[in-house]
């Protein structure tokens, strides 16, 4: 099967109303299209939060170019002016948990440095600014991590909004007809037949016991070779396409915005600290995210709407052992 863009484009589909879409399998395999359509590769240099997954980083090596960092606070914004930056060629802001970035600092940067502007949006499919416009439409290249918003086998996509960048897009690749694994079969069954997230949590805390008594680890650590390796092929699967056709977005919108504000209220009556204590009109949040020195507290919580909860992100090796507290204290209800 070739795509080029969502079948059936729809007046809530963010990606629709990009000027060039492309879709694959995982946001890192994305990235790399975003790079190398950009012009960057050997010698080039991109830079990108503190605050971050160290499995992006991949996406960097893999066109050759090295990754330098700037500071965030604990609003998940710059924590230095754009001055005091390093010098890149791209620089990225990213959505954290589907809540808006401002970007007049990073406009102010491309306008200093030449530079060019890649907005993450994987946690924010759905979510729009406070002038309505949706998030990861807003940069030059924007990144949607499909799978983090709807139980898919995998799913990606890269936006575009230049023109001079779309007219270098790859072509869209085939989308595989992978069957789909027993695990997701088995989460959409019990969705489907109960309604609720809690038994599928239930399933997870069991595997995770068994994990845990047999091999150590209660959740599979990341690879050791994360920032260098992309695993898995570029390619979308198929289910891809068939999950976001059967979805109602304005459905998954508002589950999503009454649970932040449902789990808002508990953690506001318990030592976690929300990182944004309120919901502004149009957000679709991937989570609730709080700091706590206790996250069992954030656990219990979330267990009690059938949520998982984990800390997030790994963070890059080079800045793991330094990295300021609130990096390490940063706890996520996930709305999957």
């Amino acid at each position: 099967m070739i795509v080029t863009s969502f079948q059936n484009a729809r007046d809530d589909d963010p990606l629709s109303m990009a000027v060039g879409v492309r879709y694959y399998s995982l946001a890192r395999h994305a990235l790399v299209a975003g790079l190398r359509a950009l012009g960057v590769g050997v010698g080039g240099h991109v830079l990108m939060p503190e605050y971050i997954c160290r499995d992006l980083l991949a996406a960097v090596h893999e066109v050759g170019a090295s990754a330098s960092f700037y500071a965030v606070d604990k609003c998940l914004q710059p924590a230095t002016e754009p001055a005091d930056w390093p010098r890149a060629d791209v620089v990225v802001a990213v959505n954290y948990f589907g809540f808006e970035q401002p970007l007049a600092p990073f406009r102010h940067y491309c306008a200093m440095r030449g530079a060019r502007l890649i907005e993450d949006n994987a946690h924010g499919f759905l979510s729009r600014d406070i002038y309505g416009q949706w998030l990861g439409l807003r940069g030059e290249v924007g990144l949607f991590s499909l799978r983090k918003t709807f139980p898919m086998i995998n799913g990606a996509a890269l936006v575009v909004q230049a023109n001079d960048v779309a007219a270098m897009l790859a072509p869209q690749k085939r989308a595989t007809n992978a069957l789909l694994p027993f695990s997701l079969r088995m989460r959409r069954t019990l969705r489907y037949a109960t309604g609720s997230r809690k038994p599928e949590l239930v399933v997870a805390q069991g595997i995770r016991w068994l994990r845990k008594r047999f091999i150590g680890h209660s959740i599979v650590p990341t690879a050791i070779d994360a920032e260098m390796h992309i695993p898995g092929y570029p390619e979308p699967a198929g289910d891809l396409f068939v999950t976001l056709a059967l979805q109602k977005f304005a459905v998954e919108s508002e589950r999503r915005r009454r649970l932040y504000d449902d789990i808002l209220i508990c953690a506001k009556a318990s030592s976690c600290q929300p990182v944004f204590p309120y919901l502004p009109e149009g957000i679709v949040p991937y989570g609730f995210p709080a700091f706590c020195d206790d996250p069992y507290t954030l656990r219990a919580i979330s267990r009690g709407f059938g949520l998982d909860c984990f800390r997030w992100p790994d963070l890059p090796d080079a800045l793991a052992q330094h990295a300021p507290e609130h990096y390490r204290r940063l706890y996520v209800a996930n709305f999957l």
